[in-house]
């Protein structure tokens, strides 16, 4: 999925956060071991086309970068405004390397890039920290994808007697947790005061150490401070409802990720949910989503009928 901010003007001075994949994710670049990038000879020619994109538009300057066997992340500050938006020396920089890559590999017909490229404007500091953060750490949760395929991949139409009846269910993560039979749902008032949200987060705590799996989606702050808990504890397993569906190329991020490489998190979205991140969080959205946590945590397992 190609991302882009459409109220912002892409000329103007600001950190992007860009992604670009190669067509039908082929590895074109190297290999992934020992949570490290091996590039191999396309993959050094593509870093050093990466890495000449100020030499030829000097109103940009290169931050953090990882380029992986399938796709790069790269940090891009526009210093001043730009004549053009940045979204012209990316396409520049594409169609230099499918260019070096035909010339390399003797083929006109070779297809490198998939179309377009998506990005996020880096509003906040602290939003360009935790971007860095994200592209240092990508050689080892690609090492970890690939060691856990079962575990990061989206199942659509997802079945099973737990969910509730008379809707189609997307699942993302471990699906054995549906079969556990104690399951908890959470949800916490948004007028919860700060002494019930710490009994609420200790209780919870003790039923995920004995096993019990923790439903929400986690939305108000009580609720995610319950899961920061879960997530800082060394047990303790999660399903999580998504709101928003899941685009193309999704995968947790954060903690969550961890979580998920560990066995310990099922993310379900209703499968009719066809706009990622822009639909507007409802109070009957969030009904809903609390509904839907009440019967999973009731529902009897396929191993509780007698």
């Amino acid at each position: 999925m190609v991302r882009r901010c459409f109220n912002h003007d892409y000329r103007d001075p600001f950190f992007y956060m860009v992604t670009i994949t190669t067509h039908q994710r082929r590895p074109w670049f190297g290999i992934c071991e020992n949570n490290a990038c091996a590039l191999s000879a396309d993959g050094l020619l593509v870093r050093d086309l990466w890495h000449r994109i100020p030499r030829d538009y000097p109103q940009i300057e290169l931050s953090t970068f990882c380029l992986m066997p399938d796709h790069l992340h790269g940090l891009v500050r526009v210093t001043e405004r730009m004549e053009k938006p940045v979204g012209v020396p990316l396409r520049a920089f594409k169609s230099q390397c499918t260019r070096a890559l035909r010339e390399s590999h003797g083929g006109d017909a070779l297809t490198l890039w998939n179309p377009g490229y998506n990005d996020r404007v880096v509003w906040r500091r602290g939003s360009l920290r935790a971007y860095t953060r994200y592209i240092l750490d990508n050689p080892r949760r690609y090492c970890l994808r690939k060691a856990n395929p079962d575990l990061f991949r989206t199942v659509t139409g997802l079945q099973h007697p737990a969910l509730p009846p008379g809707l189609s269910w997307d699942g993302y993560g471990n699906r054995f947790l549906l079969d556990r039979p104690e399951k908890l749902a959470v949800r916490v008032s948004r007028k919860a005061t700060a002494g019930e949200i710490a009994a609420l987060r200790e209780e919870t705590l003790a039923e995920a150490a004995q096993g019990t799996v923790i439903v929400s989606p986690f939305i108000s702050s009580g609720e995610r401070d319950i899961a920061t808990a879960i997530l800082d504890a060394p047990a303790g397993d999660v399903i999580l409802l998504k709101p928003d569906g899941f685009p193309p190329l999704f995968k947790p991020k954060g903690r969550y990720f961890d979580l998920c490489v560990q066995g310990r998190l099922l993310i379900l979205s209703r499968s009719a949910v066809a706009v990622y991140g822009d639909t507007p969080l409802t109070r009957e959205t969030c009904l809903a989503l609390n509904a839907a946590c009440a019967h999973l945590a009731e529902a009897l397992t396929t191993e509780d009928t007698p």
